[in-house]
């Protein structure tokens, strides 16, 4: 993304399902990755996508457990702040959907080339952390992008958990089916 830019639209709609179907396979074995984000996603020259950096992943059961006892040594953010999901940095009970949300803003990061909430200059991860967890916004979308994309991304950037959909659900949206 360095040195190529944004990608088009149908490279990112071929990336996305490939990458929806990775989530789909791991949150059916009840696995959350928790770092979702362009630099965990392996490309190769086939243009094959494959998932990677499985440090933060943990079982479902695990972690919901932790995000609810208080007084947790384990109960701290792991991730990359910009694509957290806001239920991860405001440790409250999170699982599958909170990966929709790294991966919607995943998506946002290649669409437009730069990281999710660039438009703004957080130069503490306090700051960062804030805007995420307790504001009501989405990291901004560029103007330039399809009806298609726009609604793809913004599914999965709902800030009530219970609103995003399933990578299985995700994958009959209509800017995965145009392109096949």
């Amino acid at each position: 993304m360095k040195t190529r830019g944004p990608f088009q639209e149908t490279l990112i709609s071929s990336y996305a399902k490939q990458i929806l179907e990775g989530l789909k396979y791991l949150h059916d074995q009840r696995i959350i990755h928790k770092d979702i984000k362009a630099a965990n996603i392996l490309i190769n020259d086939s243009n094959i996508v494959k998932l990677a950096d499985f440090g933060s992943a943990q079982q479902l059961e695990r972690t919901l457990t932790i995000s609810l006892r208080p007084g947790n040594k384990n109960l701290s953010i792991y991730g990359s702040i910009p694509w957290m999901a806001p239920e991860v940095i405001r440790q409250t009970k999170y699982g599958r959907k909170a990966d929709i949300w790294s991966f919607g803003c995943t998506i946002l990061e290649i669409a437009q080339g730069k990281a999710p909430w660039s438009e703004y200059n957080f130069d503490n991860p306090i700051a960062a952390i804030m805007k995420i967890g307790l504001s009501d916004e989405i990291p901004k979308m560029p103007d330039n992008l399809s009806i298609n994309l726009k609604n793809f991304i913004q599914c999965c950037l709902k800030r009530d958990a219970n609103q995003r959909p399933h990578a299985k659900e995700l994958l009959n949206h209509p800017f995965l089916l145009e392109t096949l």
